[in-house]
């Protein structure tokens, strides 16, 4: 007399059984799970990651408390100037855009040796850009940038 137990295992084991279908199936199985874990790890949303083109350049305002500093912005930099051949280069992990009437406010996440830092600055297409707590002084792109 055959038991239950034996008779899943004959009917799993058999020629076209479960086992079989599993044994067939699993280099296409394996594969999708691989391009499902490879699309999670490497896809990311460029627009979190990227500013504008119309931002990226160097840019300088006339105000004369600033008139040697500069801020100049790339897909991967943000670095600033500070006067006497001083930068700082920060890489950039996060841009986020806010509307805001005719202007948006960027806030760009970027990291120094490691360290996390952050800088919002409203950008209206008309005026140029402003730091978000120094409103009144603009920022012009420079030409050629």
């Amino acid at each position: 007399m055959t038991t239950r137990a034996s008779m899943e295992t004959q009917e799993t084991n058999r020629p076209g059984g479960l086992k079989q279908t599993l044994i067939d199936w699993a280099p296409v199985e394996i594969t999708i799970v691989f391009l499902a874990l490879l699309a999670a790890l490497t896809w990311q949303d460029p627009a979190h990651k990227r500013l504008p083109d119309e931002l990226v350049g160097e840019w300088r305002t006339t105000d004369q408390v600033y008139a040697d500093r500069a801020l100049i912005l790339d897909q991967v930099c943000i670095t600033f100037t500070t006067g006497e051949s001083t930068l700082s280069v920060g890489f950039i992990k996060d841009v986020k855009q806010i509307p805001d009437g005719n202007r948006i406010l960027y806030t760009v996440s970027y990291t120094v040796d490691d360290v996390p830092n952050q800088v919002s600055f409203y950008y209206d297409a008309s005026n140029g850009l402003s730091f978000k707590n120094q409103a009144k002084v603009v920022w012009k792109k420079t030409q050629g940038s």
